[in-house]
This record gives C-alpha cells, structure tokens and sequence, in this order.
C-alpha cells in the first residue's frame, strides 16, 4: 500500500496568538490537504516547547495582543529564533498573520512606546503612532496580487481580509515584494498602499477574517510549496469545488469595493 504523502504545520503560540478568527486558516490547510488524500499533522508549539530543525513543513502564527505579543516575543528570540531561521532558509514556508508577520521583521514599538525586537528574518520595521483605537487600521481590505505574482498570473487577482492593527509597517529594502497592492483599506501604511510581504517561501499580511478560507488560491500555493520542499518534486494539486469559497470571496468585492 502506497504511503500517503503528509504536511506538518507548527501553530505557532496557539493560546497567545489567535484573535480575530486566525485559527481558521490551520483548519483551511487541513482539510484542503485532506481532501486531497494527503495527512496532515498539527503541532502546537507553545513558549514551554523547543524547535527541532526540519520538523515543520509549514509554520503557522495569527495575531495578538500586545502584551502577549511581547512575551511570545521573548521566547522567540531566546528558545526558537536560531531554529527558524535556519528552516526558513532552508525554504519551509510561512503564514505570519498582523502580530506574527510584525515580529518577523526588525522590532515593533507599541503606542506606549514599549519596544519588541522581531526575529530579524524579514527586512521590516512596525511602529504604532498611538494607543488611541482613532488611529488603528480597522476595516475589510482589498488588495490586488503583484502581477509577477504566479498566483495572479492564474487569473485569481484579488485577496479579501479584514484588518486592525495599530502599527504601520514599512520595508527596510526595495528588495521587497508586496503579497498585493491595496484597493480598499489600509494595509501596511497610509503612504505605502500595499499590503503584505513574499519574502523566500514567507507570506505575511495583516488579514485577518480568517485569511485562507476566502482565498483559497493562497491556500493551495501554500499548500503546494511545502509539498514540492518536503519530496523534491513538482507537485499539481486536485481540482477542488471552490464555490463556497469564492462565493465569499467575491461578496466581500462587491460589498466593499469602490
């Protein structure tokens, strides 16, 4: 009998970092790859667990609050940093939601001033203006995919989510591409008008809603990167009846769009 092939995600801080619906997109990239017949294994790796080097095929983390962003923070740099690192580079792929995709860059300073240094994997930096709710980024987002996006060039242009966050995101190199450029919303910053970051196999945004289940194309490229890592091959996934997923998809452009 033929093996079955099999992803294991890292949930990365599943009690810290999971507001606003994020663990949606761990239940997404489950059942996309079960019903495809691959097996999946969840691993929910908390401040008390260490990492083992290529253990994880794909690393999961949502956001937070700010004070829990800030011990999770701590814990990364001292028990986990060296180990992601090293398997980032190495091309394990990444799903950093609002607070993850903040702490994978340089530092974050928070409206109080208070100061979180980042894993230093990606070259961004977040500084949040205030505490005052006025100035937070609230609101469902649009954005369009690069168009040397592969995913984009499929004909599936558009991502939907739903942001808040106090901090604004800027890049440290023009190196950087953009997961898309905003249409409706705010995403990283007032003046930059894009959203999100690809960088190596890492997909950071500050989508919330949960992220995947509206947009199942991220989902399946997530899905397929890991896979072609993981067995050294191209991989072509099943056709999968998307309808439900897109229909929510496009209600939020048609609602929402300008």
């Amino acid at each position: 009998m033929k093996e079955k092939m099999m992803l294991t995600i890292g949930h990365l801080y599943p009690e810290k970092m999971n507001i606003y619906g994020d663990i949606g997109n761990i239940i997404a990239l489950k059942k996309r790859s079960e019903w495809r017949g691959f097996a999946v294994n969840i691993l929910n790796i908390s401040e008390k667990n260490m990492l083992k080097p290529g253990i994880i095929d794909i690393y999961f983390m949502g956001g937070g609050q700010d004070q829990d962003q800030i011990e999770v923070y701590k814990d990364l740099i001292q028990n986990k940093k060296k180990v992601l690192q090293r398997d980032i580079k190495d091309g394990a792929v990444v799903l950093a939601i609002c607070g993850g995709y903040q702490l994978l860059g340089e530092y974050f300073t928070m409206g109080d001033g208070r100061r979180a240094e980042g894993l230093r994997i990606v070259p961004i930096e977040t500084i949040a203006p205030s505490t005052k709710v006025a100035q937070r980024c609230i609101g469902n987002i649009i954005t369009n995919l690069q168009p040397t996006d592969e995913i984009a060039r499929s004909g599936k242009s558009t991502l939907v989510g739903f942001e808040n966050h106090s901090g604004r995101t800027r890049f440290k190199s023009d190196k950087l591409i953009p997961l898309g450029d905003v249409l409706v919303g705010t995403g990283d910053n007032e003046n930059a008008k894009h959203e999100g970051v690809r960088f190596k196999n890492i997909f950071g945004t500050y989508m919330h809603g949960p992220f995947l289940p509206k947009n199942p194309h991220i989902a399946d490229e997530i899905i397929k990167l890991a896979m072609e890592r993981k067995y050294k091959n191209k991989v072509k996934l099943k056709k999968l009846d998307d309808t439900i997923e897109w229909n929510a998809h496009n209600a939020v452009i048609n609602k929402f769009s300008k």
